[in-house]
């Protein structure tokens, strides 16, 4: 009998060195973060064996994104992170939903996003791609850049939007087209907006910068009289005469893909459409804490105030331009929140309001007038003068209804 016990005793104590040599092993496989967990799902005997095997997987891709990540330098590798952090993800999604691992597996896919958005942001920011010299503008450099990929993605689309950074976030494109096809036009739309864009820099990109086979067949133009005042400085057209893109416009380059070397740049808000989304709402007591108020009488693009000149040159060589190409022109006057059409600004918008029906007159164009819609609808607005998300998916759902924009799809069947 004393012989059985010492025996048991024995087992007992070896059963007991075993496990803590195992767990010493466990431990070791860990770093300053914890045990390693590819190898802790390995030593789960108690785990259904394919949760298990996913858990293992997924740690184990998770493993390969950070060391790639520790030495990756270009765009090329980056992309290899981006897909080793996808592939984690993809694995732990996987477990399914009543499997206790579950929770834990979500949690560390909240991580995994993180690291791969931080891989994208980098793959992103390494990839510009170097199609032209810079033409002054930042914005105009990506936009230039955006439109060439999409165009070496789906071709011209038919419906180009341009203007200012009051139509970069003011009309959204993807809502534009989704809208028009559930009416029966498969369309595509593009917004090719840019900050500061005047009526010389629209004719400049769509007549000098753009080859005729580049271009839609509906330009759909939104702005307002900002765009067409000839008396302020054009700030962005006096950049891109200054700038080497310029020159090389001149000596007869067009832009386009080459064996270039990419140029490291930021990455941007600007969505794959050329639209910038913008979820700020316009709250005058909180906006005025913040930024100054600024009547229209000591605003520069307001005063002085002229509708003749060289803006008013580049509408009717535009103009001219388009239906020599046999493309339709629509003018949307966008709406600006009446805390910024002051005394000042209101008549100065209500002249260009009647300049616009002139010279559509005269020159064949359409027009579409929402200038005061939303004078006491702040919801719609970024800032007093720029639509946010909620307003430009509004003015997208307007357009893709209006009898002009309708009529001018029509003719071009």
């Amino acid at each position: 009998m004393k012989v059985l016990d010492k025996r048991h005793r024995i087992m007992a104590l070896l059963f007991g060195l075993a496990i803590l040599v195992s767990l010493g092993f466990w431990f070791s496989r860990g770093d300053v973060n914890g045990p390693n967990p590819a190898f802790a799902a390995r030593s789960n005997f108690w785990a259904d064996r394919r949760v298990a095997a996913a858990l293992e997987s997924g740690f184990e891709q998770a493993d390969k994104a950070a060391e790639l990540g520790q030495t990756a330098s270009n765009a090329d590798q980056w992309d290899q992170v981006v897909k080793a952090w996808t592939d984690a993800i993809a694995t732990l999604q996987t477990i399914p939903a009543q499997s206790p691992e579950r929770f834990f597996a979500q949690r560390k896919q909240q991580e995994y996003l993180q690291n791969l958005a931080f891989a994208q942001r980098q793959a992103n920011q390494l990839s510009w791609p170097n199609v032209f010299p810079s033409l002054g503008s930042p914005v105009l450099d990506e936009q230039l850049r955006l439109y060439l990929s999409y165009l070496a993605t789906f071709g011209p689309p038919d419906i180009l939007v341009i203007g200012s950074s009051r139509t970069i976030q003011g009309i959204n494109p993807q809502i534009l087209q989704t809208d028009l096809e559930t009416q029966g036009y498969p369309v595509r739309v593009f917004n090719f907006s840019i900050n500061g864009a005047t009526a010389q820099v629209m004719n400049f990109v769509l007549q000098r910068l753009l080859t005729s086979d580049q271009l839609p067949r509906l330009v759909i133009w939104g702005d307002g009289s900002r765009a067409f005042n000839s008396r302020r400085v054009d700030a962005t057209f006096a950049n891109i005469l200054k700038s080497p893109g310029y020159r090389a416009v001149l000596a007869g380059e067009k832009p386009g893909f080459s064996n270039r070397a990419s140029i490291p740049r930021p990455p941007s808000s600007i969505n794959a459409y050329g639209f910038l989304p913008v979820a700020d709402v316009f709250d005058p007591a909180a906006f005025y804490q913040t930024y100054p108020r600024i009547s229209g009488r000591y605003d520069g693009f307001y005063n002085p105030f002229g509708l003749t000149g060289l803006q008013l040159g580049s509408l009717r060589s535009l103009v001219g331009y388009l239906k020599s190409r046999n493309i339709e022109l629509v003018y949307v006057h966008l709406p600006l929140s009446g805390d910024y059409l002051d005394d000042f600004r209101l008549p100065l918008d209500q002249r260009f309001q009647r300049f616009l029906q002139t010279q559509s007159q005269r020159q064949g164009f359409a027009v579409i007038d929402l200038l005061l819609q939303w004078r006491q609808q702040n919801a719609f607005f970024a800032d007093p003068s720029h639509l946010n998300q909620a307003g430009a998916a509004s003015i997208a759902q307007q357009l893709a209804r209006d009898p002009l924009v309708l009529e001018k799809l029509n003719a071009l069947e």
